[in-house]
């Protein structure tokens, strides 16, 4: 078993908690929030949705499944972080190409572990979402207090602008065949149509260029 590094948390509400990391060692400001899936830890991580927030799993134990290429909803982990309650390095899953510690250290994402989820689960249920500051290199509650302050909130961060792809690009691939391990192969295509990116998901294209639709993927700021 690793030895995990320190880590802090403050929320803007005043909690201050220990944790253990075994993400990207930084300091960090973001929103958190909560999400409850038993499963598809990956595809959140790297939802162009959950960009600038910390997302706290209610799942227990995170990370037995490890991660693979298949299930990216776009090419990088968008989230600050993720919390949980326990992380488990070793994985088993005969899809399995890495550990999910690899995967967040590979897109610079924090990973918070040995927390109460359900604490937290429960104040954000309450209180809602807010802004927090985690940290591997900052331990005074006075000072993540101040970069939290310091920081700008998510609503100020145009996170579309750096979700958004910034070249146009046509979407080829089909939906992912889970029993024959391959892309299925799409029908011949019908209908065309033009996908604005404000942060599409990538099974979303998916799905449309099985039902036999061209997709033509924009930038936000696309202008014909």
């Amino acid at each position: 078993m690793q030895t995990l590094k320190q880590a802090w948390i403050y929320l803007e509400n005043g909690t201050f908690l220990e944790a253990k990391s075994f993400g990207a060692d930084k300091t960090e400001v973001g929103e958190i929030v909560f999400n409850t899936s038993m499963t598809g830890y990956q595809e959140i991580m790297s939802d162009p949705s959950y960009a600038g927030q910390f997302v706290t799993f209610t799942m227990p134990e995170i990370g037995n499944v490890g991660v693979n290429d298949e299930d990216m909803e776009s090419l990088a982990a968008h989230a600050k972080g993720m919390i949980v309650r326990k992380y488990q390095e070793r994985y088993s899953n005969f899809r399995a190409e890495d550990s999910l510690q690899a995967f967040l250290q590979k897109f610079d994402v924090m990973g918070l572990c040995d927390v109460d989820t359900r604490f937290l689960t429960k104040m954000l249920r309450s209180e809602g979402a807010m802004m927090m500051v985690a940290s591997t290199e900052v331990s005074d509650k006075e000072e993540l207090k101040k970069i939290l302050e310091n920081s700008p909130r998510i609503e100020d961060v145009n996170y579309i602008e750096k979700v958004s792809t910034k070249e146009p690009y046509k979407h080829n691939s089909s939906t992912y065949n889970y029993r024959k391990f391959q892309y299925d192969e799409p029908p011949k295509a019908e209908a065309k149509i033009v996908a604005i990116d404000f942060g599409v998901k990538r099974n979303i294209l998916n799905e449309l260029v099985s039902a036999g639709i061209e997709v033509e993927v924009v930038p936000n700021d696309f202008v014909a």
